[in-house]
């Protein structure tokens, strides 16, 4: 056995030692002095447990295979592995899903080559499998793709909450 071995083998035997002697080991639990309180729920609506899910973004970023299929075929994946019924529930979209400029009347515009039945029709069919369909945009006036960006929903807020309800969005991450 080499010396740094030997080294290591006494370090934690002297720190097992320390730890039985502080009792830190001790094979009984001390007793509670009192039970602890119950859990509160109020039922409300509110999620009991944080949104579970997927997004897109640490996957794929503005790779070409963030698109439609990739979406689609994550619903899929919800519900025939099970994670729909271990209480995953969201399928999201994140930056990179609409063109680099608005409509003329304002409006956010998906990629057509990403998305070419729309967001509309994505929702619908991430809700038809039981699911809740999320989508991103940005406070400021650009989104957060380091490339460029694309239009961020600063001075649009309601304009974008609108289009997004329209579309049947459940959840927005709104970010800066």
């Amino acid at each position: 056995m080499s010396s740094l071995s030997k080294r290591r083998l006494a370090a934690l035997a002297a720190t097992f030692a320390v730890a039985v002697g502080s009792g830190a080991l001790a094979t009984t639990p001390p007793a509670l002095a009192e039970p602890p309180p119950p859990v509160v729920t109020i039922d409300d609506g509110l999620a009991l447990t944080p949104p579970m899910g997927f997004n897109n973004w640490n996957t794929t970023h503005c790779r070409a295979e963030f698109n439609e299929k990739m979406i689609t075929d994550m619903a899929d994946i919800f519900v025939d592995r099970g994670l729909k019924a271990a209480g995953y529930s969201y399928v999201n979209i994140d930056d990179c899903w609409a063109l680099p400029q608005r409509a003329a009347d304002g409006n956010l515009v998906p990629d057509p080559v990403r998305f070419p039945r729309g967001i509309k029709w994505l929702a619908d069919y991430v809700h038809a499998k039981g699911l809740k369909f999320g989508i991103y945009t940005s406070a400021g006036i650009k989104t957060c793709n380091k490339v460029g960006g694309f239009p961020g929903g600063l001075g649009f807020e309601e304009l974008d909450a609108k289009l997004f309800a329209s579309w049947g969005v459940d959840y927005l991450k709104y970010d800066n």
